[in-house]
């Protein structure tokens, strides 16, 4: 909540101070509702046609005012909550995609946060209504029932005020115990549902294994377990919520019968009542039912907030527990995150020297070790390939040296002068990220400014970046996409062995427009099976183009072709130890 809502001195803050003022009015046109159909009913009981019709204009005034004054607070409510939605989704962009990496350690801890996606925009959303919507109905049902108290108190005396204010202290108690549980079914819901659509999701992408495999039964069999828990939790909370609602409903109903009962205790306790004429005693009971009734009515708003309130509180706990998780992982990254690339070269580092591991020893999460005090530095033109038995942790350790797993400071160092991106270091995953967009966003992700604006590659650009793809057989894309700057769902269209040669593009790429966009072209490469869907033959092209263009790297791969290429082999055991060794050239 803190998060969401705005600072004072923020525009947000200003226009909620516009939406609480704003409600007076209705609160007026409400409190003249109450006072109205008794000055109706007196005109009518007296046949004072004059009266009557002076009343109904009056009425009918009070009417379009009222419906001007609603319509503007509900724009203004619902433009609010789009503005705190986009306040607070910017906030958690800036901390999930900082270079703190929340966005892949909640993947690597799913158990603790599940579906961050969900919760950025689902329950953000959920939230900023939720909370705007909630205030409102809080400040109006206060502010009605201030006025309403004091002229029932007037009207009526102070037993009519005690008598509903303990009706709706008993019923607050009641319905608080009734809604504490809808909280907890509101979390588990929005948890449950979001398995089951990241599920779907899952057999979307992988349609074509599943149809290969022939797992469609045990598929919709797993399927079919995640949405009996979301049927099992929903159907839970539609009993809860019915129980709820029909208390609610009791509440609102009984309304009018305590205020009947109200008004004639009133009557018939007050002496001063029998000397009324039929008029002015009609004027009387209805002026005293619709006040006791919108004093009623107030509390009953509130009783009613507590649907929407009990669901705000489960969205808001969804987003709270993201925000709580990433705070941990600021503490832990501030205790054991130490800068290695571009931060802290070693003392002994020459001027050419690209990376120098020293002193090595990291373990997988399940604490089986991968290498113990391994140790090495590479120069520029060294390539070095690891290699070792599937599931012996190559990319683990690849981990440990880029700083997505942490090494505690009794496990050694990783340094290196060169920065991450362009004209120093990039890694290169086995599957590359497929960036949403045209052609020349996927050869040029990512970029050191992402605000700028896309380059027009129909003039000189073109001719280079077209011969890289005609060399890596990749010149067809260019017809299929209909141009450099057309988009795309590059997802359908690229193969995975397509999207691993686009990202060996955008690592060997020349700067084509040093005004408006510098492409990749980093002093070291860190291959991670960069290169397992392409062919032998396609592979031996990467690599020479890599050395062609000046870039060293590291790779790790399985293929012995790739031995050729490279001047050292770092050989894993999968029980911790390592060799280090020339290739023969």
């Amino acid at each position: 909540y803190n998060l969401a809502l705005p600072p004072l001195a923020s525009g947000e803050a200003a226009l909620v101070g516009l939406l609480l003022f704003m409600i007076f009015p209705p609160m007026i046109t409400q409190f003249l509702f109450a006072i109205l159909p008794g000055w109706t009913m007196k005109t009518l009981v007296s046949r004072n046609l004059s009266g009557f019709l002076y009343t109904l204009c009056i009425t009918g005034a009070v009417a379009a005012l009222d419906c001007l004054m609603g319509g503007l607070n509900f724009f203004l409510s619902l433009y609010i909550a789009v503005r705190l939605r986009k306040r607070l989704t910017v906030i958690l962009h800036e901390r999930y995609l900082s270079h703190k990496q929340f966005y892949y350690h909640m993947g690597q801890h799913s158990h603790l946060v599940d579906n961050p996606d969900q919760r950025i925009q689902n329950d953000v959303a959920q939230v900023t209504v939720g909370l705007v919507t909630v205030l409102c109905i809080i400040v109006s049902a206060m502010l009605q029932i201030s006025v309403y108290t004091c002229y029932v108190t007037y009207t009526v005396g102070w037993h009519g005020t005690l008598i509903v204010y303990a009706y709706y202290a008993v019923t607050s108690i009641v319905n608080k115990t009734l809604m504490s549980p809808i909280v907890a079914l509101t979390y588990n819901q929005d948890r449950l549902e979001g398995n089951f659509r990241f599920h779907h999701a899952r057999v979307r992408t992988a349609a074509e294994a599943i149809a290969f495999t022939g797992g469609e039964e045990e598929t919709k069999a797993a399927l079919n377990v995640d949405f009996r828990k979301a049927l099992q939790n929903q159907t839970t909370q539609i009993f809860k919520q019915s129980y709820l609602n029909l208390f609610t409903g009791f509440i609102g109903n009984g309304n009018a019968m305590l205020g009947y009962a109200i008004a004639a205790l009133t009557i018939f306790t007050h002496p001063s009542y029998a000397k009324y004429t039929p008029a002015d005693l009609a004027e009387s009971i209805t002026q005293l039912t619709s006040v006791i009734g919108g004093l009623t009515g107030s509390f009953t708003a509130l009783v009613n907030a507590a649907p929407l309130a009990s669901s705000l509180a489960g969205n808001a706990s969804r987003v709270g527990q993201m925000l709580e998780f990433m705070d941990v992982m600021d503490q832990e990254h501030a205790r054991h995150a130490r800068p290695s690339f571009g931060a802290r070269p070693h003392p002994q580092a020459t001027k050419t020297e690209t990376l120098r591991v020293e002193g090595l020893t990291c373990r997988l999460p399940h604490g089986r070790l991968i290498v113990s005090n391994l140790s090495f530095a590479l120069e520029r033109g060294v390539n070095l390939v690891i290699q070792g038995p599937s599931g012996c942790g190559k990319t683990s350790l690849l981990r440990y040296i880029r700083g997505l797993w942490h090494l505690k400071s009794d496990e050694g160092n990783v340094f290196s002068n060169l920065h991450i991106g362009v004209g120093g270091v990039m890694f290169l995953p086995q599957r590359p990220y497929v960036f949403g967009g045209t052609l020349q966003r996927q050869i040029t992700y990512p970029r050191e400014d992402p605000s700028s604006a896309e380059l027009s590659w129909e003039d000189e650009g073109a001719a280079q970046v077209q011969s890289l793809m005609e060399e890596l057989d990749l010149s067809h894309l260019l017809a299929r996409t209909e141009g450099w700057n057309t988009i795309k769902a590059w997802h359908d269209l690229l193969s995975l062995g397509e999207q691993q040669r686009i990202n060996i593009i955008r690592s060997v790429q020349q700067r084509i427009n040093i005004i408006r966009l510098i492409h990749h072209r980093p002093v070291l490469a860190v291959l991670d099976e960069c290169t397992s869907a392409l062919s032998v033959e396609t592979e031996a092209t990467v690599y020479r183009m890599l050395q062609q263009n000046g870039i060293s790297f590291v790779s790790v791969a399985h293929r012995p072709s790739v031995l050729e290429w490279h001047q050292k082999l770092l050989l894993l055991d999968g029980k911790g130890g390592w060799e280090l060794s020339d290739i023969p050239q």
